[in-house]
């Protein structure tokens, strides 16, 4: 078996576990010590073949992004940034799926997801866990504290 030949076949079963950006399969290949002109051959060879197309991708990975673990849009661009995506492409994908759920109900789905873990817990500390947690999945802290307060009701100087 020729060197191309097993570069292809790796690429393939690459390409069989989960879709992949150009930038992502490329590392992999190199990071296997494949050649660069292989490589770049191959590259080529799964893009003629429709098994790698960075816009698809994009778009499959905000939509599931935004449904299964909900953040704001700028997130998902980052993160498809981090993947090899170009720049603009990203942030097309991230803002052309799902237009109709806005920052603030994305917010709330991801609130939603995980308000159970404070059901039961004073009101202060609810109010700070969930503020917390929707900091940490990017979201800007005045819609955080709307969304908070949306939930559980207002701070108080007893909830602080």
């Amino acid at each position: 078996m020729s060197e191309e030949e097993r570069a292809w076949n790796y690429a393939l079963r690459l390409l069989s576990l989960r879709p992949r950006t150009k930038e992502e399969l490329r590392l992999r290949l190199q990071r296997r010590g494949f050649a660069q002109d292989i490589v770049e051959k191959i590259l080529a060879r799964a893009e003629e073949a429709a098994l790698l197309d960075d816009r698809a991708f994009a778009l499959l990975y905000a939509e599931d992004r935004l449904l299964s673990r909900p953040c704001p849009r700028r997130q998902i661009a980052w993160e498809l940034r981090a993947r090899g995506v170009d720049k603009v492409l990203a942030e097309e994908a991230a803002h052309a799926v799902l237009p109709e759920l806005s920052e603030e109900e994305l917010a709330r789905r991801a609130l939603a997801s995980r308000r159970r873990l404070w059901d039961g817990l004073p009101p202060g500390v609810a109010l700070r866990r969930a503020y917390a947690f929707l900091l940490r999945r990017g979201f800007p802290p005045e819609l955080a504290k709307t969304v908070v307060e949306e939930a559980f009701g207002p701070w108080t100087s007893a909830s602080e």
